[in-house]
């Protein structure tokens, strides 16, 4: 019986969340209507022109083919290149401090000089293309995911980690049940903050230096000072980094968590 009223009170207080996120969207959408009617539509369209801007580009083939897969290849590819080198990095640091005290002069650069001297400089030295934008989107995720798991590796329970060795804990018993605990919600919290930051970074390269992908069209939308589509892609990039988070980041992590516990 106590077992049943849990589960409906967590069962009730997720609807409760879900709600008031709808509200909080809701707020914007209401906040973004009565700007648009404050202000003029070359300054700030209105919700439906926007998403009526966005349908037309989502119905055209050539935007889809020629402009969004390729960022979204871009943007895979960053987020990938990006997990693979922070995520190697970090779990070497927390294990070995003397690597992390290499490493993080490195990081302080990444994480501190401006996105757009990043772009610069990386245009002067891979040119315009794929590869200026999947490397600056890289090094702006994986600084992120090496501090998030260095940190949690360096918070790991010494008592957990002698009572494994007393009990004589396997070598895979001591990677899930130890280091997977600790490490698990810092690196999916990682992954969400390096993903939005890896959509953000591509975009603004692709504004500055690409002549493919969501931030040209923005470039050219803002060239012919078409505000309703330059709204509408800002909507679709924001849209991208959302359905990566829910639909791919939030269930790994429910589901690692799940095997952990």
């Amino acid at each position: 019986m106590k077992g049943t009223l849990a589960f409906r009170f967590r069962r009730f207080r997720f609807r409760g969340t879900q709600v008031f996120a709808g509200l909080g969207i809701l707020g914007l959408f209401l906040a973004w209507h009565q700007a648009s009617r404050a202000f003029s539509g070359l300054v700030v369209p209105g919700p439906w022109e926007t998403l009526e801007a966005g349908a037309r580009l989502l119905s055209d083939t050539g935007f889809r083919d020629g402009h969004l897969w390729v960022s979204l290849r871009r943007m895979g590819l960053a987020l990938g290149a990006g997990i693979l080198a922070g995520g190697f990095l970090g779990l070497v640091a927390g294990l070995v401090p003397k690597v992390r005290a290499l490493v993080e002069p490195v990081r302080w650069i990444l994480t501190t000089v401006p996105g757009v001297v990043i772009v610069i400089v990386f245009m002067l030295w891979f040119g315009m293309g794929d590869v200026m934008v999947i490397s600056i989107a890289a090094s702006m995720g994986a600084p992120i995911i090496f501090v998030n798991l260095a940190d949690a590796l360096g918070r790991v329970d010494r008592h957990l980690l002698e009572m494994a060795r007393v009990y004589r804990f396997s070598l895979k018993m001591r990677l899930v049940k130890v280091y997977a605990m600790a490490v698990a919600g810092p690196f999916f919290s990682a992954l969400v903050i390096a993903g939005g930051n890896i959509v953000r970074v591509s975009v603004l390269a692709e504004v500055m230096g690409a002549d493919k992908g969501i931030g040209h069209c923005m470039s050219l939308a803002r060239t012919r000072l078409d505000t309703p589509e330059l709204y509408a892609l800002a909507l679709i990039s924001m849209c991208v980094a959302a359905a990566v988070e829910f639909f791919l980041f939030r269930p790994l992590e429910r589901r690692m968590k799940g095997r952990s516990a």
